[in-house]
């Protein structure tokens, strides 16, 4: 039987925002986002926990949200480090040892759903690694490093890669040892650190467009108007 735990980094400075406020604590339609994203994952019911990790100075606010909220999955807050793979591996050294799958879920993405996150689980537990994604709308172009254009790859196998990714867990635990091992932490989502450092396959699921990374304060206006949107449904 699977035993399925969460690891939700947020100890990012959103320093692309702009704000006083970092991004996973800005207030909108009257909670934080970092509440949103753990409210999703309070109601998947195959998750036993979940590791919230964030910034050293936020770890007495992230309890009392926990408690504000009655999040009563959120079973470890732990401290982040300066990239996003340092605060992931962090958050996967205190998972129980007999953790079978580990979803990893950026917590600036707060609109996820959770039959999207259980879709990533249900692939997890056939193939071993899944990541939540959509295809790309727009025309990609490779380009060097002075802004020439080399070629443009086929759009139809191009997809945009979001969170959750679910694998199993000794197989990320494993990958993400490896690169520290050799000191790579330029990887940017932990399929990639699959990808580099371990001979499996990863399979994607198709997400909503809506399962957006807040970065940036265009993307807290399009935050604004999910919420509204979604109160009156």
């Amino acid at each position: 039987m699977s035993k399925i735990w969460a690891v939700i980094p947020a100890a990012g400075l959103g320093r692309r925002m702009g704000t006083a406020v970092k991004k996973q604590f800005i207030t909108l339609g009257g909670k934080e986002l970092l509440v949103y994203t753990l409210e999703v994952f309070e109601q998947v019911d195959e998750i036993e926990g979940v590791v919230l990790v964030c910034g050293k100075d936020d770890i007495d606010h992230c309890h009392d949200l926990a408690k504000k909220y009655n999040l009563t999955k959120v079973k470890h807050v732990v401290e982040g480090a300066m990239q996003r793979q340092g605060s992931v591996f962090n958050g996967l050294n205190v998972l129980p040892k007999d953790c079978t799958l580990v979803v990893i879920h950026d917590g600036a993405r707060p609109f996820v759903k959770p039959e999207e996150v259980k879709l990533t689980i249900d692939e997890a537990e056939k193939s071993g690694a899944c990541v939540l994604g959509v295809p790309v709308k727009d025309t990609i172009k490779i380009v060097d490093g002075s802004g020439v254009i080399e070629r443009t790859p086929q759009r139809s196998k191009l997809w945009a890669a979001q969170t959750p990714q679910t694998f199993r867990y000794p197989d990320i635990l494993d990958a993400h040892r490896r690169a520290v091992v050799v000191g790579d932490f330029r990887c940017t989502d932990d399929a990639q650190i699959v990808e580099k450092y371990m001979d499996m396959p990863i399979k994607i699921v198709q997400g909503s467009y809506e399962n957006i990374k807040i970065t940036t304060r265009t993307d807290l206006d399009i935050a604004e108007g999910i919420i509204r949107e979604r109160e009156t449904v």
